[in-house]
């Protein structure tokens, strides 16, 4: 009876052990992050703002090659000297998802949404506001993942008060615009 109780006694202690998670804990340099520039901590409260402004259950997306970990692309696209802001976030409905770029404009020190374009594809590759064809005005620049085939580059510039499809082309690998 001993022997019985012996071996009871050490597979329960054993699957208290597996079930309890014991684990090695992480050491302090696991840990430690670098500390966010105060560029960063701004841009946390100004995503929450557009947050409330995009479609319930929006997720966004931050590019995976470029701008890594940057929800936000700033830039002036209307050419007045002010930055405009572009989110791109997934739409989740009840065909599947879908991508969507948002363009923010300021005005008496509150954000406000402008206009939005579809995107195409699995993922946001790249987002980016910056003069791409040299002409003094910038373009927002979209990169989307296709998986196997590539990315899909959309090129959009701003016309009569809203964003214009000017180009679309497919690239592989890093992106390069300038």
């Amino acid at each position: 009876m001993p022997r019985k109780f012996m071996g009871t006694k050490i597979v329960s202690t054993i699957i208290l052990l597996l079930l309890g998670g014991c684990g090695v804990p992480s050491t302090p340099v696991d840990l430690i992050e670098p500390p966010l520039p105060e560029t960063s901590l701004q841009n946390k409260d100004i995503v929450h703002d557009f947050i409330k402004m995009l479609p319930h259950k929006a997720q966004i997306l931050a590019p995976m090659e470029e701008n890594r970990g940057s929800d936000v692309s700033f830039g002036d696209l209307d050419g007045d000297g002010i930055d405009e802001a572009v989110i791109v976030y997934e739409e989740k409905n009840k065909t599947g998802k879908m991508l969507k770029a948002a363009l923010f404009r300021k005005h008496q020190e509150e954000w406000h949404k402008v206009t939005e374009v579809d995107g195409f594809g699995y993922g946001l590759d790249y987002a980016g506001i910056l003069d791409i064809n040299h002409d003094g005005r910038s373009e927002l620049a979209l990169g989307w993942s296709l998986g196997e085939a590539g990315n899909g580059l959309d090129i959009y510039g701003w016309q009569d008060d809203k964003l214009k499809l000017l180009s679309k082309k497919v690239y592989q690998g890093k992106l390069e615009l300038e």
